[in-house]
């Protein structure tokens, strides 16, 4: 069986994909940092919590549901919010702005909700976990032989969609060109639509998947906000397979570096895991702004320098490992 490590490092690893994924599509799209999608991952949870320990559901029924509604929800907040700020022709600042008001939004509906299941269930709410109601097959949680295939699978339909079929091409190219897409006739409109619906959908879905891997605290979605753009950053903002790339890298080097500080400086060096993203941030935006994937667009040997980089990242996982 693989180490316990290893498991806990491709969960994360999956997640954290899965959340980059949908954060970097709404800035290819909307070029604007959406701080808010952390929080709607958020309300994913708040679904699939209440419909695991009020109503009975098994929680791997509700990840539609959540990953559905969610969707729906960002819809909504594309046409009652961003379609009529840029319909204005409003700095895009001014988005960025709204949407972290909309996540400290969220975060008072957290508290609400712990409140109300307090006096409708009489039990102390202060966080999320649902890790009891797990299945194991094999010596392996549930959780594990679901998500990562789940994360794969994600990928491969979504490269394949935005390389082979139409109306993904049409979404890369507004992302590109807006203005030139819609002189060849591609519906923009609809596009934009899609592309909320899509992002909300996978906000929605990891929410529903992380309360049945780990313990979450009403302000998580900050923390993996900074998580989130972190991976992103690394990957470079402009490519969704840039977000499956930096979001792998940042799971496996926080992993490794956890492992580091532990080893040197004991168990309580584990208190400083929330600062690892943000030293990603500082450190990508130093070496390398574009990212990633802008390094490989711009280097003459693209597929020489992957290897490189995979290379690398296999000599991490090794550490991971051993470490374990």
């Amino acid at each position: 069986m693989a180490a316990s490590s290893l498991v806990s490092l491709l969960v994360e690893a999956a997640i954290l994909i899965i959340l980059c994924i949908g954060f970097t599509l709404t800035y290819m799209v909307e070029k604007f940092p959406n701080f808010g999608h952390t929080a709607i991952a958020t309300i994913g949870t708040l679904l699939t919590y209440a419909l695991v320990k009020i109503w009975g559901y098994d929680p791997y029924s509700t990840w539609l549901i959540s990953a559905a509604s969610c969707g729906f929800l960002t819809l909504v907040l594309y046409f009652l919010i961003v379609r009529p700020i840029k319909a204005h022709g409003t700095n895009i600042i001014t988005l960025t702005f709204v949407f972290f008001a909309i996540a400290e939004v969220v975060g008072s509906i957290v508290s609400i909700f712990s409140y109300w299941f307090l006096y409708s269930q009489h039990y102390p709410q202060n966080g999320f976990w649902l890790a009891s109601y797990d299945f194991t097959w094999g010596g392996y949680p549930g959780i594990f032989i679901v998500t990562l295939p789940l994360c794969m699978v994600i990928v491969v339909a979504l490269y394949i969609f935005l390389s082979r079929v139409k109306f993904g091409i049409a979404l890369r190219a507004v992302a590109e060109n807006e203005q030139l897409a819609a002189i060849f006739g591609v519906d923009t409109q609809t596009i934009h639509m899609f592309s909320w619906f899509l992002t909300g959908s996978l906000a929605g879905l990891a929410g529903a998947i992380i309360p049945l891997w780990q313990y979450t605290g009403m302000g998580y979605s900050d923390t993996f906000l900074i998580a989130v753009m972190a991976g992103c950053l690394v990957g470079g903002l402009q490519s969704v397979m840039g977000a499956v790339l930096g979001g792998l890298i940042l799971a496996i080097g926080q992993s490794w570096i956890i492992q580091l500080m532990i080893r040197i400086f004991g168990i309580g060096a584990t208190n400083g895991e929330s600062i690892i993203p943000s030293l990603f941030i500082v450190a990508i935006l130093i070496v390398e702004p574009e990212g990633i994937m802008g390094f490989f667009e711009r280097s003459h040997t693209p597929i020489r320098t992957l290897r490189i980089y995979l290379s690398s990242l296999k000599g991490i996982i090794s550490r991971v490992i051993n470490a374990s």
